[in-house]
């Protein structure tokens, strides 16, 4: 068991920096208490007096009294996000992602972790098959809440085949324990054509419905398969033909949610729209959008943003000017109607360009898995005008990194246009007004 863990960082103008506590110091007990793992010690420092016990670079010995806000942070960061080893996954499922990936990655994109902790911190997806009854009654003590859980599949059988663990066969009955204990749950199912869909996946929602209101959602996603999938079991991806069934029968099943639970309950990712041809719910449909994660929502919040962008005034350009727009083949229809947002601003030509991507290859379609040599080898003869505005899920979160490890500004470079990454049209408008060119009026 470990006790105690070195500080990493304290924030600036939290209470623990107020009390002079410093990046380096050795916290091993809290209000007297020894501390395992990140639950502990946010639960040891909720109240609003907290007894640190630390040693200082020098090896000093102190105790430190904080007065704070109820629940407010102490401002600590620690060297790992669980205080303690991470829980690695310990399935072999026929359809991970992270066996289709590419060699020669950066190593954090082989990491497997199946961590409760990261689940409820993070939002990190778990499959509870590294979990017995310790562990659940943990959760259930400690009250962490939400969790996010893969499930795919509420039939032991097929849930083992599919996970290649012998031990996921339980997740009924783990789902049961938890939401019994007071602990709020996300699920997702991912379709897999031939293994979990069908009479199997109906009989999967139906029961994932017994367990509303603490299975709050729980989402649909179609199985992702990538170009590296040499020496894995064999699997397809979900036609057009059957996503449209998908559609059709699971939107009965929502309305019937609907009346029965007041929410649809089950809700479908974007890509069973775009592959069926068929429109996207309404905004309402989605609620609090809790399931992002998954894809379920990203359409009809972009469309949200076309329509909020069609309420302001144009910006007025004192010059001309050429742009250009980057973005995956999912995003391809949501940007042409952008688009012609855009070609109302006088003096402003855009390019909009819908790349495939080589890289992952199969039906890998979303925008946030391009990568640098996508772009490369998708517009290196394209007209790209001064400046190039790509998603920002593109990057890795607070680098400048994209998934193959081309750096942004070597691209900018190589393709000779300055590129700007963004998280909404608002800061597209923002660029316009604020930092590149004056508007009239």
């Amino acid at each position: 068991m470990h006790r105690g863990f070195t500080i990493s960082h304290v924030k600036k103008e939290s209470p623990a920096a107020k009390a002079g506590i410093k990046a380096g110091d050795f916290l091993f007990k809290i209000n007297n208490s020894f501390f395992y793992d990140i639950l502990d010690y946010h639960y040891l420092c909720s109240g609003q007096r907290v007894l640190l016990s630390l040693y200082n670079k020098k090896g000093n010995f102190t105790e430190i009294k904080i007065k704070k806000k109820y629940d407010e942070e102490l401002g600590l960061d620690f060297f790992s996000p669980t205080l303690g080893p991470i829980r690695r996954c310990q399935n072999h499922c026929l359809f991970c992602f992270i066996d289709q990936q590419s060699p020669g990655m950066r190593s954090s994109l082989y990491e497997k972790d199946d961590d409760y902790r990261l689940s409820f911190f993070h939002g990190n997806y778990i499959t509870l098959t590294n979990m017995g009854d310790l562990d659940l009654k943990r959760i259930v003590r400690r009250g962490i809440s939400p969790l996010y859980v893969s499930i795919h599949s509420t039939d032991p059988v097929i849930r083992r085949k599919m996970m290649g663990n012998v031990a996921a066969g339980v997740i009924l009955e783990q789902l049961k324990k938890l939401v019994r204990g007071g602990v709020e749950i996300h699920g997702q199912v991912v379709v897999c054509p031939g293994l979990n869909d069908g009479a199997v996946l109906k009989k999967t929602v139906k029961d994932l419905s017994l367990l509303y209101p603490g299975l709050k959602t729980v989402a649909l996603v179609p199985v992702g398969l990538t170009r590296y999938r040499q020496k894995l079991a064999p699997l397809r991806s979900v036609s057009p033909g059957e996503a449209c069934s998908i559609v059709e029968d699971y939107s009965a099943m929502q309305e019937l949610f609907q009346e029965q639970l007041g929410t649809p309950f089950i809700y479908l990712a974007d890509e069973f729209y775009i592959l069926s041809g068929r429109l996207l719910p309404p905004h309402e449909h989605y609620g609090m959008y809790q399931q992002l994660e998954n894809g379920v929502g990203l359409g009809r919040l972009f469309l949200n943003e076309i329509e909020e962008w069609r309420k302001s005034a144009l910006p007025s350009l004192r010059r001309k000017m050429e742009i250009s727009l980057v973005t995956g083949q999912s995003g391809g229809a949501f940007l042409k109607m952008f688009l012609g947002e855009l070609e109302k601003i006088r003096g402003l030509k855009t390019y909009l360009h819908i790349l495939p991507n080589v890289f992952w290859g199969g039906n890998v379609t979303v925008t946030g898995l391009l990568t640098g040599s996508d772009l490369l080898l998708g517009l290196s003869r394209e007209n790209l005008g001064e400046v190039m505005f790509i998603p920002s899920v593109m990057l890795k979160e607070g680098t400048k990194l994209f998934l193959d490890n081309i750096s942004l500004d070597f691209l900018a470079a190589r393709l000779k246009v300055r590129i700007v990454p963004v998280n909404s049209l608002e800061e597209i408008r923002s660029f316009f007004v604020k930092k590149v060119i004056p508007v009239t009026g």
